[in-house]
């Protein structure tokens, strides 16, 4: 029973960051993306490592979770199909990698969200630059978007952290 109602917590979270994601940018676009630093949230990215890295015991078919949430946030925020159908299961990959080899803590989870969260804009804006859909050179893409995007989503991910690893905790503890 529990871990059907993990299934949905996740499967409705995993919605709820896809449009966050558009939706704190939006809110806070004055304040997250200047000419100087641009610090994009990365909430489904959150999501995904988070439940790859805490859920060890249901196994949920999180990449193809990660597939979808790939297809819908192309869908939705570029109108087609997109990079994010591939660059989601990789960080699922990533995270699930990761755990057989590290720690479930804090500062795992830290490195796994910085690694991911580097992943997932370097990936994204080498497709942009591989089919000539951006000029920002690789060094000006470091420090104005990946540095500021990078602290961001990791400060989100120390606020969330214990909320989150409750969930999955309570979940286990159910079960």
């Amino acid at each position: 029973m529990r871990e059907s109602s993990l299934r949905w917590t996740f499967i409705i979270g995993l919605l709820l960051s896809v449009f966050l994601d558009g939706t704190i940018s939006q809110q806070f676009a004055g304040h997250l993306f200047r000419s100087s630093a641009t610090a994009v949230p990365e909430i489904t990215t959150l999501w995904l490592l988070c439940a790859s890295f805490f859920e060890d015991q249901y196994h949920m078919p999180t990449y193809w979770f990660a597939v979808f949430a790939g297809v819908v946030f192309d869908l939705f925020y570029s109108g087609y199909w997109g990079v994010y159908l591939f660059i989601f299961p990789v960080i699922v990959w990533l995270a699930r990698t990761l755990r057989q080899v590290l720690p479930v803590n804090l500062f795992a989870t830290l490195l796994v969200g910085f690694l991911g969260f580097t992943i997932q804009p370097l990936l994204s804006w080498s497709a942009l630059q591989m089919i000539g859909g951006t000029g920002t050179s690789f060094a000006d893409f470091m420090v104005i978007d990946l540095a500021p995007t990078l602290a961001l989503n990791e400060v989100i991910l120390l606020i969330l952290y214990v909320p989150l690893r409750q969930l999955y905790l309570r979940g286990a503890r159910v079960q």
